[in-house]
């Protein structure tokens, strides 16, 4: 891991953060349609992340590590019946 950040030029840091935003980012994303009070703490914990790690969303959001994460979380999350996407918007947070 620390390898491949020192060849990409970033930090264990930025790839922490780049993972956790579009951890938050895909959850939002596949609970706002069902659960829009999910999506609304999710939002919520999105803004207390980025403002506590001084976060330029735009920036990490083009990250390889970001788009990983999102993917692959929005992709878990879409996978699930209804029924079980929405338990999971509502144990997220």
């Amino acid at each position: 891991m620390l390898l491949a950040c020192a060849a990409a030029g970033t930090t264990v840091a930025d790839t922490a953060s780049e993972q956790i935003v579009g951890a938050i980012e895909a959850v939002v994303f596949a609970c706002a349609p069902i659960d829009p009070k999910s999506a609304k703490a999710g939002l919520e914990l999105l803004e207390t992340t980025r403002v506590a790690r001084k976060l330029d969303l735009p920036t990490l959001r083009k990250a390889e590590a970001y788009k990983a994460m999102y993917n692959s979380e929005a992709n878990r999350l879409l996978s699930l019946s209804v029924k079980d996407r929405l338990a999971a918007c509502k144990s997220a947070w």
